[in-house]
């Protein structure tokens, strides 16, 4: 192809230049998303965007003219396909599969505004199952596959094989976990987690067992408050833990 015809090809993927009155909130070109995103994403170019629209991670609007219209959330989700690709290593199947899932954030969204309305005052008390599989993933937000992968890792465990079998902090924990998954820390990351809780609940239980067996009942209402509370203590404590960990990151 000569320079010519590249020109004119070129001209043709950018579209119509955007008037001098238009405003960052009205659809670019994508010869103006390369522009927008070049400089923290120096690689980037129209025909790696047309790439990933062909591998159907992208499906801006069109107008009369054919010309592609991205959006803000388009422009949103782009970002997040490069971000993806270039520090997580992610091909292009896995981050399709992740936004397919999740979506992309929106505005402002971080992962402590995404956990905000989760139940956060949870009580060591008994529950009951209220949910069958079908309704769990309603409740929680989450399909089928993503459930099945919370099971395997035993991130949640249903009491039995049919009928309701989950609980309400099943329906939170898979809400926590699709969060997390969004953020790229997937249920199989979270494995290890899942076997230190098993494991630190079986030290505060034997604590606890003594008063937990027994046949009083004032003294089992004591042995259910101590278990509680080294709940909360254990909770607390791992939080510290934790961010002070986090800190060295800083």
């Amino acid at each position: 192809m000569d320079d010519a015809a590249k020109r004119t090809a070129s001209a043709d993927d950018a579209g119509p230049p955007a008037g001098p009155g238009s405003l960052n909130e009205s659809p670019l070109t994508i010869g103006q998303v390369v522009a927008q995103l070049q400089p923290e994403f120096p690689e980037l170019s129209i025909t790696k965007i047309r790439y990933l629209e062909d591998r159907g991670l992208l499906s801006p609007a069109r107008s009369k003219g054919r010309y592609r219209k991205y959006s803000t959330a388009d422009v949103r989700r782009l970002r997040t396909i490069l971000a993806l690709q270039r520090d997580d290593y992610l091909p292009l199947e896995v981050i399709r599969e992740r936004l397919d899932r999740l979506g992309p954030l929106g505005p402002g969204q971080t992962p402590a505004s995404l956990v905000a309305p989760l139940r956060s005052n949870a009580t060591l008390k008994k529950e009951e199952p209220s949910f069958t599989w079908a309704e769990l993933c309603q409740q929680a937000g989450v399909n089928d596959g993503f459930l099945r992968v919370l099971v395997e890792y035993r991130l949640i465990e249903p009491s039995a094989q049919s009928g309701r079998v989950f609980t309400e902090s099943d329906a939170e924990i898979a809400r926590i976990c699709q969060v997390l998954a969004r953020f790229g820390v997937e249920p199989r990351n979270l494995r290890l987690l899942s076997s230190s809780v098993e494991r630190e609940a079986a030290v505060l239980e034997q604590v606890a067992a003594p008063s937990l067996r027994s046949t009083h009942p004032d003294k089992r209402e004591y042995g259910e408050q101590v278990l509680g509370d080294l709940g909360a203590l254990y909770s607390q404590l791992m939080h510290f833990l934790l961010y002070r960990r986090l800190r060295g990151a800083l």
